[in-house]
């Protein structure tokens, strides 16, 4: 089946099984090696991508469930203010991530900046947790949300801190 949808903020056209998995499809077509298929079930979250602005695993998603939706990778929202937000707070944590997760947390991050949640909200430590990884402590992870998320000020992004 053919399957149109926007990459990255492209329009892409793609033959797909329905049932193949969004990884593949974006590792396998587009070379989007940040999309790590780690897992394959949907615990690991280094596959994390978003959809329709949504944080979701790319292994559990079908091919046909991206038909006529936006999917980012990590790719696509290096450029974004939300990443150099992401960035800053990773580096102001102490933190450098391995390749494997640097591209799901730091999506994570910007999910979270994007859209304001507070620190204190159960939905951090919930997509936080859900991606894993050795190469960092949970703790220093809430750290690096926490002074991601006190640069949000009345909906703006904060300047000049």
């Amino acid at each position: 089946m053919t399957i149109d949808f926007i990459l990255n903020g492209e329009d892409v056209s793609v033959q797909a099984e329905p049932m193949e998995r969004l990884v593949d499809l974006l590792r396998e077509r587009f070379k989007l090696h940040s999309v790590i298929g780690d897992c394959g079930v949907g615990l690991c979250g280094k596959c994390l991508v978003l959809l329709e602005g949504k944080p979701v695993n790319a292994c559990i998603v079908p091919a046909f469930r991206v038909r006529g939706a936006e999917v980012v990778s990590y790719e696509g929202f290096c450029n974004t203010e939300e990443h150099d937000k992401a960035r800053q707070a990773l580096e102001k944590a102490g933190l450098d991530l391995c390749a494997f997760c640097k591209g799901a947390y730091s999506m994570a991050l910007g999910y979270l900046i994007e859209h304001g949640v507070r620190f204190e909200d159960e939905a951090v430590a919930e997509l936080l947790s859900s991606i894993h990884c050795s190469c960092s402590a949970p703790s220093a992870l809430l750290e690096a949300a926490r002074f991601a998320l006190a640069e949000k000020e009345g909906g703006r992004y904060a300047r000049g801190r």
